[in-house]
């Protein structure tokens, strides 16, 4: 995240949002209304679908930054350099990284700071963190954790999901790994002996089937997936999630 801010005051500031996680922030801390554009993606809260849509990660509409003219882009580390050039038009990206949890907690504080939302923002993470805490239930149980089967593709210890799983009690077998979203071979994914094998919509059941017969199988949902997937004032759910396997 950029160190540098400009000087705005947290009444007056107004932002855009590349990211659904940043955008559920902005909402569980009442800031909302400083919110003047959100990404395609942006779903929840369902009032988000109504905000203006400026693009998103992988198309960023330009044309509709400049005319809203923010002070603030919120969005994912992943878009710092194309978001480089809104910085001559005194338009100042944020962006975000968040390996684990204690980030994300990091990343609501701070923009709770910046929209004077403060007391709302501390609320919020001490109540995920009570929730966390009543979620935990020390089930010591080994997951793999499935984004994609062809090729198998995973999370490892640079991702907040892997945090998550080790915070709902259990373990992901892939926790070593030093990669956001490694890809395994099925031989290795196969010795880890996973109790439990979850896998999103872009995986293939049959794969899954076929190479985990001894493993219980859990599919998530469409709703399941974005809790999982945003790593914003959702993720005790996400934990929860975990905890329930």
């Amino acid at each position: 995240m950029l160190l540098f801010l400009p000087k705005v005051s947290a009444q007056e500031a107004s932002f855009v949002s590349l990211s659904p996680a940043l955008t559920e922030i902005m909402y569980a801390i009442n800031a909302q209304d400083m919110l003047k554009g959100v990404s395609t993606a942006c779903s929840y809260p369902k009032e988000a679908q109504s905000k203006t849509k400026v693009g998103n990660n992988f198309f960023i509409n330009e044309e509709k930054i400049l005319t809203i003219k923010p002070d603030f882009i919120l969005a994912l580390d992943s878009s710092t350099f194309a978001l480089e050039k809104f910085k001559r038009f005194k338009i100042t990206p944020l962006c975000f990284q968040y390996p684990d949890v204690k980030s994300i907690y990091d990343i609501i504080l701070k923009l709770g700071e910046l929209t004077g939302k403060s007391e709302n923002a501390k609320k919020l993470v001490i109540n995920s963190q009570e929730k966390i805490k009543l979620a935990n239930k020390n089930a010591n149980k080994k997951i793999l954790y499935l984004v994609q089967t062809q090729p198998l593709i995973t999370i490892g210890k640079k991702s907040f999901i892997t945090d998550y799983i080790e915070k709902s009690g259990n373990h992901s077998i892939t926790r070593d790994l030093n990669a956001y979203y490694p890809t395994i071979s099925e031989e290795f994914a196969i010795s880890q002996k996973p109790d439990v094998v979850i896998i999103s919509f872009y995986c293939d059941d049959k794969i899954v089937k076929r190479l985990f017969r001894e493993s219980k199988i859990v599919r998530t949902s469409t709703e399941e997936n974005d809790i999982i997937n945003r790593p914003g004032p959702r993720l005790h759910k996400a934990v929860e999630f975990f905890a329930k396997q």
